[in-house]
């Protein structure tokens, strides 16, 4: 028996108590449902997400097999880079500590804690994942279990903007961000652009790698659901990750380019000719983001003024990366090591630039440890799953950029399941290579 023989066998075994692939599900499940389940108070009213409450079995697994799990991350470079940038997380923990209790702030340590919590639920759900879906049979039943739930968010937000569904979250949510529709995933408009812009990515993976015996109504439906719900969000930096995204897939293959765009042309004009109200939402919503901030939309060419377009769309960012930059040369002593994981004590707020609150936190190390993560997905072989890696090259493309105006691959609370919805949809796009691999 070789080794990856005896891999196989050892996670056949470990997949076979039924709670443990029920715990997967529900894992799979709360990425969409980040409504509360339970409520309690530490700081204020506080509340656990079926991550929280699935989590705690994900990582009560992973301690009683810890060897196997850890050997498994092991061989894989994007699980073991990642790996060892949360260990370097919580080993800053230490940092976070020390400055909350000196500046009388115990309670964000115990917030902390619990992000850190969401980190390492995320992560080895997403190990898990990983080897449950190295049996290409459990591969159809995850993907169109991601798929479903993509239309029905969709359908559900669709429903509330049609009226037929009222805002679901509480009056809290409610006043901080405006009443914004979202379904169940969070009224933060960048939870829902970044949840649909994922999802449409892996199922433009899918339509275009049709190896994959998924079904091709529900990977369609998804697509057209998915964009639509992109231009619903109304999240600058969502649009700006589908324009890169767009770019990367018309230089790297135009032909698929076209076909998406024909699908999705088509979608609109059905859309104009039965005189859907949604098409009127999406183009009043991207006007409303887009167009009406922009203090000269006359200009364009050599005329545009890159630097004023991004005041304009960056809602204050380019002053908070100003801020950032002044505080970060002015306590040079944070910029090697940092000062902890979500310590935000000095400065009081995030920078909206994953890179700049990287180093706040976690310093240069934690830094060079994330973007060594970050882009080792674009160094991996995928063989006949070329369309699957195309997809994930954009994927993580569009991140790399627009991560300089958002954190939304971390684990700050408004955020939710983003980064685990993230690490799942990486790990269904890098899981078929192996199959495919295979085939004659």
């Amino acid at each position: 028996m070789n080794r990856t023989e005896y891999i196989n066998k050892q996670i056949e075994i470990l997949f076979k108590p039924l709670y443990i692939r029920l715990t997967i599900i529900l894992m799979v499940l709360s990425y969409f449902y980040n409504l509360p389940v339970l409520k309690y108070s530490i700081k204020g009213d506080n509340e656990f997400r079926l991550y929280d409450i699935v989590g705690f079995i994900v990582l009560c697994f992973v301690l009683m097999n810890r060897s196997f799990i850890i050997n498994y991350i092991n061989t894989k470079s994007y699980l073991k880079y990642l790996n060892t940038f949360i260990l370097w997380c919580g080993f800053s923990l230490i940092f976070t500590a020390i400055f909350s209790f000196f500046k009388g702030r115990p309670l964000w340590f115990i917030q902390t804690c619990l992000y850190y919590y969401h980190f390492l639920v995320f992560f080895f759900t997403a190990v898990l994942v990983s080897m449950y879906l190295r049996n290409s049979k459990k591969y159809k039943i995850v993907a169109t279990l991601v798929l479903l739930l993509t239309i029905a968010e969709s359908i559900l937000v669709f429903s509330q903007h049609y009226g037929l569904v009222p805002f679901l979250w509480n009056d809290t949510y409610r006043e901080a961000y405006g009443g914004f529709i979202s379904g169940t995933l969070g009224p933060n408009k960048i939870v829902l652009g970044m949840i649909m812009f994922m999802s449409l990515t892996f199922s433009l993976g899918l339509f275009f790698q049709r190896q994959i015996k998924v079904n091709r109504l529900l990977i369609i439906i998804s697509i057209i659901t998915s964009f639509a719900v992109v231009g619903i969000s109304g999240s600058r930096t969502t649009y700006l990750a589908l324009i890169v995204f767009s770019c990367y897939l018309f230089i790297s293959k135009t032909k698929k380019f076209l076909v998406v765009s024909v699908l999705i042309s088509i979608a609109i004009i059905i859309g104009f000719f039965f005189n859907l109200e949604l098409i009127d939402t999406i183009v009043e919503t991207f006007e409303n983001r887009v167009v009406n901030k922009v203090s000269a939309p006359t200009l364009t060419g050599t005329n545009l003024d890159v630097g004023q377009l991004y005041e304009d769309l960056g809602s204050g960012r380019s002053r908070l990366s100003l801020i950032y930059l002044k505080y970060l040369f002015s306590n040079i002593y944070v910029v090697p090591i940092g000062i902890g994981l979500n310590n935000r004590l000095l400065i009081g707020y995030s920078a909206h630039n994953i890179y700049l609150s990287l180093i706040n936190e976690v310093g240069l190390v934690g830094l060079f440890l994330y973007f060594k993560w970050l882009t080792s997905y674009l160094y991996l072989k995928f063989g006949k799953a070329d369309f699957l890696k195309l997809a994930l090259n954009g994927l993580i493309i569009a991140m790399l950029v627009t991560l300089f105006f958002g954190e939304h691959l971390y684990i700050y609370r408004p955020l939710f399941g983003i980064l685990g919805y993230f690490l799942l949809i990486t790990i269904l796009l890098i899981a078929p290579r192996y199959y495919l691999k295979n085939e004659k």
